[in-house]
């Protein structure tokens, strides 16, 4: 079954419309091409001519996440404002350098975490489905300016 079929079936179980909001909302999400927030949505949405207000991106987001479609990824436990979104499968790897100094955000890709991941479920004898990485450190900015977070 494909996504947006899920997400509507989901809806429907509820007793709940799939509107026009929400299916934009849906679009732009599939859309995306990396983890996002709330901010980097509404404003793809704007770009696109919809007029939909956070309050209803976060309701659907909510409803995303109820359904089993889509994931967080916090980047800081203690402040909503530093939590990501992504579609369930559509990335390969969750990981993620967080600058200490500045909050910028860098997807990093390296084989070697996905193999180490690998390995240690495989000898605990689990079976590896995704992993989530954070690395927090001072970007080159930050450290050329002295910035000390510790």
């Amino acid at each position: 079954m494909e996504i947006q079929q899920q997400f509507e079936q989901f809806l429907s179980q509820r007793g709940m419309k799939h509107t026009n909001e929400r299916r934009e909302i849906f679009r732009a999400i599939l859309d995306m091409d990396a983890p996002f927030d709330v901010d980097k949505l509404l404003f793809y949405l704007k770009q696109q001519g919809e007029k939909t207000s956070k309050a209803t991106i976060y309701r659907t987001l909510q409803l995303l996440l109820e359904s089993g479609l889509l994931r967080t990824i916090s980047l800081s436990p203690a402040a909503a404002r530093d939590t990501l979104y992504s579609l369930c499968g559509k990335y390969r790897a969750y990981d993620h350098l967080v600058c200490t100094g500045c909050g910028k955000v860098r997807d990093i890709e390296k084989q070697q975490i996905c193999l180490s991941c690998q390995t240690i479920t495989k000898e605990l004898g689990y079976k590896l489905e995704s992993h989530s990485l954070r690395i927090f450190a001072l970007c080159p900015e930050c450290q050329a300016k002295g910035i000390k977070t510790c």
